[in-house]
């Protein structure tokens, strides 16, 4: 069940990326290579790590995607979040910004009253 909900995340992330319109300054283009196909019992076999990889090596890097384990607050046990490499940049952008305002004294920026 992971499995598709993973296959479905890695879908939606890579149809956003083809709906994105074009960057100004465009990127070097990749070979074009096929896709590799495989059968759904090869699919349920592989490790998310393995099928990251398989994904990373299709997309351009901004659309790649990073997992990392996290520990959860009240918990022993550590979970598998991941993230596309643009939505790290952003994520870390918005906590700069944030951070910058808290410096300046604009809590109203931050949610403050």
């Amino acid at each position: 069940m992971k499995t598709r909900y993973l296959l479905v995340a890695l879908a939606a992330v890579a149809i956003t990326g083809c709906a994105s319109g074009a960057s100004p300054d465009p990127a070097p283009v990749k070979t074009a290579q096929a896709a590799p196909t495989f059968t759904q019992d090869e699919i349920d076999q592989m490790s998310t790590e393995e099928k990251v990889a398989i994904y990373n090596r299709q997309e351009e890097e901004k659309n790649q995607i990073v997992c990392r384990k996290i520990q959860v607050t009240g918990s022993h046990r550590k979970r598998t979040v991941c993230r596309t490499v643009e939505l790290i940049r952003l994520e870390q952008e918005e906590a700069r910004r944030m951070f910058e305002n808290v410096q300046r004294g604009d809590a109203a920026s931050v949610g403050g009253n």
